[in-house]
């Protein structure tokens, strides 16, 4: 693609590719500023690229632990593939779940539920999950991703963390210490009935 000439560069041009596989338009805001508006397309992929995996501690999926004293951590797999995260979702099942209490549990928790990631060999971790609003509040991006479904036994919520764009976790030999996606238990929630979670994403 040429230089810009004087004149190209002080008005609004459209910029194209020599084999027109893209078109870029150059556009002069009435602030003076300038910003770049493309044409872009998205291709389709195979489902082949898709994948759900669960979050695991030694083969188990159920976060039902007591990581009070000493924290229990569930991971999703390492791979051997670089992998984009759209969503991080919870689930599970317990009796009577109320807000201003953890789950079923009569009380907030302590030190609460962690989730913790580690992308690009940059680590991010949450604000604690204390009690269940907090799944609302502080994990769901919007109402929507949370929902508790109350039945005369026994009470399900689920709740996704819906990535705005998808977070990479490098395969395992790109960093020495892997990228990772995590849940850290920090409680004793051996009182709930059910709880775990799963991570969507594709490989890239």
């Amino acid at each position: 693609m040429a230089d810009l000439t004087q004149k190209e560069r002080s008005g609004t041009v459209r910029l194209v590719g020599g084999d027109e596989a893209y078109e870029v338009d150059v556009e002069l805001k009435a602030d003076g500023t300038k910003r770049l508006l493309v044409d872009a397309e998205t291709s389709p992929r195979s489902v082949a690229g898709l994948f759900i995996e669960e979050f695991e501690n030694a083969g188990s999926t159920d976060f039902n632990v007591n990581g009070s004293a000493t924290p229990v951590e569930f991971t999703i797999p390492l791979s051997n593939d670089d992998r984009g995260i759209n969503s991080i979702s919870l689930y599970g099942r317990d009796a009577g779940i109320k807000f201003g209490q953890f789950l079923a549990i009569n009380q907030p928790l302590t030190n609460g539920v962690l989730i913790e990631i580690k992308s690009e060999d940059v680590v991010y971790q949450s604000s604690p999950l204390i009690i269940t609003d907090d799944f609302r509040n502080k994990f769901a991006i919007s109402p929507s991703d949370f929902a508790i479904d109350v039945f005369s036994n026994e009470d399900v919520f689920s709740v996704a963390f819906v990535s705005p764009a998808p977070f990479i976790i490098r395969n395992q030999n790109t960093y020495t210490t892997p990228d990772y996606v995590k849940v850290i238990i920090r409680d004793n929630l051996n009182n709930v009935n059910y709880f775990s979670g799963s991570v969507f994403g594709t490989f890239i």
